[in-house]
């Protein structure tokens, strides 16, 4: 569906950037443009923590 394919783009997204950033989750929050609490739900649901 679209929703599972967004939820797949949008984990991919946030796995590169915590890779880059050697998984430092504020400073990835912030390149993302989001706060740090959207950042750990968006993890939570999308099963990353």
């Amino acid at each position: 569906s679209l929703q599972e394919e967004m939820d797949e783009h949008e984990k991919k997204v946030i796995e590169r950037a915590l890779r880059i950033l050697n998984g430092n989750k504020l400073e990835c929050a912030k390149q993302l443009g989001v706060t740090r609490a959207t950042l750990y739900n968006r993890l939570k649901k999308l099963g990353l923590q």
